[in-house]
């Protein structure tokens, strides 16, 4: 059987921890409006692609996974775990949506540093156990179908703006991995078009001081 190349989950918890990195930062300084501002918008990416991440993984990873191990309880057992662990990261994702709509900064750090604490967690869990897992379960054309999902919940037009987001603040090796996986034709778009669209857009140029956590994505 051809193994998935699990990679590129990796690069997205990656993504994912420098945007928590960002917004913890932020969240210290959510009582300067334009702070809150970019806060909201830098969330609003982050938790949808969060959803769609683990949407994805809920609906197309697991399950062809599950028929594969029917039998293994310890690694089945796992795979409940993780969805277990998904759903305890909604209510938090709820609370601070809630928050930040309210504009009601007051609790925002505590709530960002559950998260954070919540979401780590479960990323250290499922690349120690689950990814592992994936490689001797999976062939690479299931893998593949599981990327397939993303990208179509995603959608063309939502590509244009997710590309750029996963690539800010990224290292050479990481920018060349990830545009390597994409067809010439998209590589040009991004770096004519979609690249320095997301540049004069994002929250982070706006506020200069709140980069931090970019090292978190090299």
């Amino acid at each position: 059987m051809d193994h998935p190349d699990v990679s590129m989950m990796y690069v997205v918890h990656k993504v994912f921890r420098r945007d928590l990195a960002r917004m913890q930062a932020a969240a210290a300084q959510a009582v300067d409006p334009d702070v809150q501002k970019a806060l909201r918008d830098c969330w609003a990416t982050f938790n949808q692609y969060l959803i769609v991440h683990h949407t994805a993984e809920d609906e197309t990873l697991w399950p062809p996974m599950r028929a594969k191990l029917n039998g293994r309880g310890q690694d089945l057992g796992l795979l409940t775990e993780m969805v277990d662990e998904h759903s305890r990261l909604d209510p938090l994702l709820h609370e601070i949506d809630d928050t930040l709509h309210q504009a009601s900064p007051a609790h925002l750090t505590g709530l960002f540093a559950n998260l954070a604490h919540v979401l780590v967690g479960h990323f250290e869990h499922e690349e120690k156990a689950a990814l592992p897992l994936v490689q001797q379960t999976l062939s690479a054309n299931e893998w593949k179908a599981f990327g397939d999902d993303q990208r179509r919940r995603i959608g063309l037009r939502g590509a244009g703006w997710f590309f750029p987001w996963l690539l800010d603040g990224a290292a050479p090796d990481m920018r060349d991995f990830v545009l390597a996986h994409v067809p010439p034709p998209v590589r040009m778009v991004h770096r004519l078009i979609w690249e320095p669209r997301y540049r004069r857009r994002s929250p982070w140029r706006r506020i200069p001081t709140l980069q931090t956590g970019t090292a978190e994505a090299s």
